[in-house]
């Protein structure tokens, strides 16, 4: 019974932890936890169901193991969505949340659009995804903006 007990309190845990590590679609929660963890905020304006370039970005560079294990010590994630089927809409306060943040930095409307921000709210750079880019290329890319 001990062990079962142990086994289901160690489950929880991870279960627990693996969000906190995942994608933001929060601003202020980004935020807060980039000065709480002292990292970057990759902001990542999409179009998950319409716009190939963003769909081709999250095959190529952000599902890919290097890229995921890259964020999990450098970066929190945030991404804002601009679905287009209706059976993707987001909540009428996420999209509303998401529109806010593109006026203020995504004025272009340009898709995808990846951006770097300090803790402080700072923006350090705007990355252009290319076709064919390799996770290491945006990774250094990132890593300028930082600094590194």
């Amino acid at each position: 019974m001990k062990y079962l007990i142990l086994f289901c309190a160690i489950y929880f845990i991870n279960v627990q932890y693996v969000p906190a590590q995942t994608i933001l679609t929060d601003y202020n929660q980004s935020i807060a936890r980039a000065k709480v963890e002292k990292k970057q905020v990759l902001m990542v304006f999409s179009g998950s169901d319409w716009c190939k370039p963003c769909i081709q970005l999250k095959k190529d560079i952000f599902l890919s193991a290097t890229f995921r294990t890259y964020m999990m010590d450098k970066l929190i994630f945030l991404e804002l969505d601009f679905p287009y089927k209706k059976s993707n809409q987001l909540s009428k306060e996420q999209t509303k949340h998401n529109e806010e943040l593109a006026e203020r930095f995504n004025e272009g409307g340009s898709f995808p659009k990846v951006i770097l921000i300090d803790p402080n709210e700072n923006v350090l750079i705007s990355i252009n995804y290319k076709k064919d880019m390799r996770p290491e290329e945006f990774i250094a890319e990132i890593d300028n903006g930082i600094g590194l």
